[in-house]
């Protein structure tokens, strides 16, 4: 009992000590001189003539208490803060009288640890490392107890009502739909085992909590679209998360411990994935722009020579046709055409060449047969394609208007089968050049160019002859040939994966999120939907949207882009787990390396690669707190009971 009061006292003393005593010293420093670091405990204890440790035993026991007693000390003060502060001051104070059964636990075993390498003859050092190993692992050891102890209990509490599944199924698709309606999407519009993914995810994260993050969810089925992997920064897209999860996994990387590189290796996996699921929609066509371009020209080439053989069997059979040589009336037509063009005020914009053949046929110079008026429709036709002059081309068509209204002279109606043949050709040749006209790349092809320039010019590119309606005639003229319509889909999934990668190749490049969404943007929902499946251009735009949550560093971030102290501290702490004198504790290697190897590197990775605990609403603030380090024990610094160990715990109970 004697030294059970002495080590109580010394616990609580040194508690003192280390806020007030020794700070007091170091700044009477200057004036009284340098003293002896505080031992109020211990004085007050010899006062009192209690006893005092006789063995290495003792000395070890007391060790242990006095750490117990200090952190009771410290427990007590920080529940007394809480209850008289607020604000920041509050959630810190809460944080660190939080789970007294692990901090008294850490303490006691960390006393005990370093007390027994101090008295088997390990330095100063060595004691450090021990204490702070056992410090460590010891609220593993009570946290596995208490959520075996938990989940014993959960199996024995009698169950509440079940909910229907059928019923709960519906509750997890309306969750699910409210938060995709953003992105325009609906669970039945994603593939089967996507949707079967999402909604196992959700079940879960409902056993957590009824509070699910809809933005959250939202993201979840962009990863999944895309068959990347969701972690905690990419579904939150919270500043601390964000550079908590960063630099975890920059000292991960940095290890040689294959755990803790989980995390970086999924951000590296997660690059690869976006880059494959563009091959998957066509990117990774052996095809460049000049061959890709070339099979979408050959298909235009080949209904343009098409058409003109259709239009050429019409015009031999109107030349074939009994009746061409027959007359019209000359009059009629000369009076018509300069009735309506003075009607117009047009006559002065009439061309000199049209203006004598209407002089010719009114002066009886020139037969007006029907082969001729043929002939001066041809003529008219081309003068209005070459000029750019609207008065000029209406004056024109004024006099191709008269010239198709000109009866046959009387007896001469033979030539009306001429006529109508005629008429039947130069109607389909007007069709199709209207559809020429109304197709830049159709009429490009027409005259000429470079395959390499093509798809540019008339696909991918902003404005001009790119634009949507020009690419909608586009494709209406080669939507019959499979081969150049795949040649569209991987140019544009080619020229998309070209930008996010700068060019580099797929094993090398970094895909770049704002290069990506900027191309992708550049063509246009409305042009990607005239050649893609619904669910290809959600897939396209979720790669955009997940690429951007991977490479997302929030206002308020501190993430150590330089990675210097990364790899500095995964050093250290791989140095430390290898120490020779942990193997030679007894279960040092399970009790001690392994939990300090977990510190560094490797438990906070589960944490951000469990998708139903982070879909799972918002973390509350004594959570947040703990995640930062804000506590003194070491069971602090592991994480003790708290939300986030609750919802663990739940997640794993089996559902009621």
């Amino acid at each position: 009992m004697g030294l059970a009061a002495r080590y109580g006292i010394e616990g609580a003393g040194g508690t003192f000590d280390a806020f007030v005593g020794n700070p007091v010293r170091t700044l009477a420093a200057p004036i009284l001189g340098n003293k002896p670091r505080a031992d109020t405990g211990g004085a007050l204890a010899n006062v009192m003539g209690l006893p005092s440790p006789a063995n290495a035993q003792e000395r070890v026991v007391g060790d242990a208490a006095r750490l117990v007693a200090g952190s009771a000390g410290i427990l007590g003060a920080a529940g007394k803060v809480a209850t008289m502060t607020s604000g920041t001051t509050q959630a810190v104070a809460r944080s660190m009288a939080a789970a007294p059964v692990k901090q008294l636990a850490s303490g006691g075993a960390a006393g005990a640890a370093g007390g027994y390498t101090r008295e088997t003859g390990g330095n100063e050092g060595s004691q450090l490392i021990a204490s702070l190993a056992a410090g460590v692992a010891t609220p593993f050891a009570v946290g596995g107890a208490q959520r075996a102890a938990a989940s014993i209990g959960n199996r024995l509490r009698p169950a509440g009502p079940p909910v229907p599944p059928q019923q709960q199924q519906i509750q997890i698709d309306i969750k699910i739909n409210n938060a995709l309606e953003q992105s325009g999407l609906k669970l039945g519009d994603l593939p089967a085992e996507v949707a079967k993914s999402i909604r196992q995810d959700v079940a879960k994260a409902y056993q957590i909590s009824d509070d699910l993050s809809p933005e959250a969810v939202r993201r979840l089925a962009d990863y999944r679209l895309t068959g990347a992997t969701p972690t905690a920064a990419g579904l939150t897209l919270d500043p601390a998360i964000v550079t908590r999860q960063k630099n975890l996994a920059k000292v991960g990387i940095n290890s040689k411990d294959p755990v803790a590189q989980q995390l970086g290796q999924t951000q590296n996996a997660n690059n690869r994935q976006l880059t494959t699921g563009l091959n998957g929609l066509g990117a990774s066509t052996a095809d460049d722009a000049v061959a890709g371009g070339g099979k979408i020209m050959g298909a235009l080439d080949a209904r343009n020579a098409r058409a003109k053989e259709l239009i050429g069997q019409r015009y031999d059979a109107a030349r074939a046709a009994n009746g061409r040589s027959a007359e019209l009336d000359p009059y009629a037509f000369t009076q018509r055409a300069s009735d309506l063009l003075d009607d117009a005020l047009l006559g002065g914009k009439l061309p000199a060449d049209v203006r004598n053949l209407l002089n010719k046929a009114a002066n009886g110079e020139m037969p007006l047969t029907v082969d001729v008026a043929e002939q001066f429709k041809t003529r008219i036709g081309d003068l209005q394609r070459g000029t750019i002059d609207m008065a000029e081309r209406k004056a024109l068509g004024l006099v191709r208007s008269a010239l198709d209204d000109t009866p046959l002279l009387p007896g001469q109606q033979i030539g009306q089968e001429a006529i109508d043949a005629f008429g039947s050709a130069r109607a389909l040749n007007r069709k199709w050049m209207g559809i020429v006209d109304k197709t830049p790349a159709l009429q490009a092809v027409r005259d000429g160019i470079e395959p390499d320039q093509f798809v540019q010019k008339f696909i991918v590119g902003s404005g001009g002859n790119a634009n949507v309606m020009d690419v909608n005639m586009l494709r209406n003229s080669i939507k019959k040939s499979p081969e150049a319509m795949d040649a569209v889909r991987e140019q544009i999934t080619s020229f998309l994966k070209t930008r996010a990668l700068n060019g580099a190749a797929d094993e090398v490049g970094n895909f770049s999120q704002s290069a990506y969404n900027k191309a992708l943007s550049q063509i246009g929902d409305r042009k990607l939907k005239l050649f893609f499946a619904p669910e290809q251009v959600a897939q396209m735009k979720a790669i955009g949207r997940v690429a951007s949550y991977e490479q997302f560093q929030p206002t308020g971030a501190a993430v150590n882009n330089s990675n210097t102290a990364s790899a500095g501290g995964a050093m250290l702490l791989d140095r430390i787990a290898d120490l020779p004198f942990l193997s030679k504790i007894p279960f040092g290697q399970q009790m001690i390396a392994q939990p300090l190897q977990n510190i560094s590197l490797g438990m906070q990775a589960n944490r951000a690669m469990n998708v139903p605990l982070n879909i799972a609403g918002p973390a509350k603030a004594p959570a947040q707190l703990r995640a930062r380090g804000l506590m003194l024990s070491p069971a602090a610094l592991m994480g003790m009971e708290g939300e986030e160990d609750r919802q663990r715990r739940l997640l794993a109970a089996p559902p009621r």
